[in-house]
């Protein structure tokens, strides 16, 4: 048996850094521009046309497609780490159980930074996946589209949410929670503002478990299905009829349920109430919508990764892609350094526009900071520190 180590850089492949590196960009907007700025806690993003234009850019563009890409690539990321394992001979459950046990440990450092981590939740779904290792590539999609569809729907019935907050103990009203985390954000104090996580944390995860456990672990088999079936080798040059197909449709189908969920979102927004039977359809296509018109990103930038002029550009955001972890837990940290009270406070003081400013000007930054960092370093910081503790000894870092 090999002894375990972790990929080489001459082993990535460069579209996966790519979509990897835009999904974070997306991640970021969308956690600014909600929960850093209390946008989802303020009864409108700004009243302004470029913040009411701002806002639906961030929820028809980024919200929910990041994420789906973030969760589709480590699914397919697992599929390709058992591939390697099993050609060098390694244990593959040891490999996989390792990573995802230090990556738990990474999430829980994070949970005292912010309430929505994602690490951790992706660290204990991510045992689920070994349960798949060996279902057909067909009964891979079956569990997909169960997996993904029926507990959302289920939970979009009206009553669910609020039954399953009830069973768990949480109020069934969360403006209370809410009111808190905001005085706490705004406050100067950064233990207040640890406090006010922490409080909104139960909150939060009563509202998810009914459904986003489900969700992710339909989004990770998805890729999971991606990977084993390699499609992504070469940067997808081998499969390019595949991805113009998914590319044609997954646009159509995208640009035809954005438009009914924005229709939806206007009538809502104005009042309107849906019958709960119109409730669970506005949920089916909204995710829809999501899944759609992420698979049209993937797809796009797949093919244009084929052209030299778009490859070069693409590249880009590439080193972002090769040091995720990082990236992700320093956007928290700049975050909450720019929008918190004992910080520079900005919370509740832009809207929607300027927390995509901020977005960008933060992602501009560590786009550059990660190419200067690579040109010396094999991984980022976090990369590192994960290699080093799940395969057991000191990663080499330097070039």
């Amino acid at each position: 048996m090999s002894e375990l180590r972790p990929i080489s850089p001459t082993e990535r492949v460069a579209v996966l850094d790519v979509l990897r590196g835009f999904a974070l960009y997306g991640v970021l907007l969308v956690n600014v521009e909600g929960a850093f700025s209390t946008g989802w806690f303020r009864p409108d993003p700004g009243t302004t046309p470029v913040d009411v234009a701002a806002n639906w850019l961030v929820r028809l563009f980024f919200a929910g497609r990041s994420l789906t890409m973030l969760t589709f690539l480590f699914g397919l990321g697992f599929a390709v780490q058992l591939a390697r394992a099993e050609s060098r001979g390694e244990d593959v459950r040891r490999t996989y159980v390792r990573r995802l046990l230090v990556l738990f440990g990474v999430g829980l450092f994070h949970l005292t930074l912010w309430w929505g981590d994602v690490t951790s939740h992706y660290a204990i779904i991510g045992f689920a996946l070994l349960a798949f290792r060996r279902v057909r590539p067909r009964t891979l999609l079956v569990w997909v589209a169960v997996l993904v569809m029926v507990p959302q729907l289920v939970m979009a019935w009206p009553g669910a949410t609020a039954a399953v907050r009830t069973a768990l103990g949480q109020p069934a009203s969360v403006e209370a929670v809410r009111d808190a985390v905001v005085a706490g954000i705004r406050s100067g104090s950064y233990t207040a503002a640890v406090a006010a996580h922490f409080q909104m944390l139960p909150s939060y995860l009563a509202m998810i478990v009914g459904w986003y456990p489900a969700w992710v672990l339909g989004r990770f088999l998805l890729g999971y299905y991606a990977g084993a079936r390699r499609l992504f080798d070469g940067d997808g040059a081998a499969h390019l009829p595949l991805f113009r197909r998914l590319f044609l449709w997954s646009a159509l189908i995208g640009v035809v349920s954005t438009v009914i969920v924005s229709g939806l979102r206007s009538k809502l927004m104005a009042g309107y109430e849906l019958l709960p039977i119109g409730q669970v359809a506005s949920m089916a296509v909204t995710e829809i919508s999501v899944l759609s018109t992420a698979a049209a990103y993937v797809a796009l930038a797949v093919l244009l990764m084929q052209r030299p002029a778009w490859r070069r550009a693409l590249l880009i955001v590439a080193p972002v892609g090769r040091m995720p972890l990082t990236v992700y837990l320093s956007q928290t940290m700049i975050a909450m350094a720019v929008f918190y009270g004992w910080g520079l406070g900005l919370s509740g003081r832009v809207g929607a526009a300027g927390a995509l400013g901020v977005s960008t000007a933060i992602y501009t930054a560590q786009v550059a900071a990660c190419h200067l960092w690579l040109r010396r370093y094999r991984f980022g910081p976090a990369e590192w520190l994960w290699r080093t503790l799940a395969y057991g000894r000191r990663q080499p870092m330097r070039i």
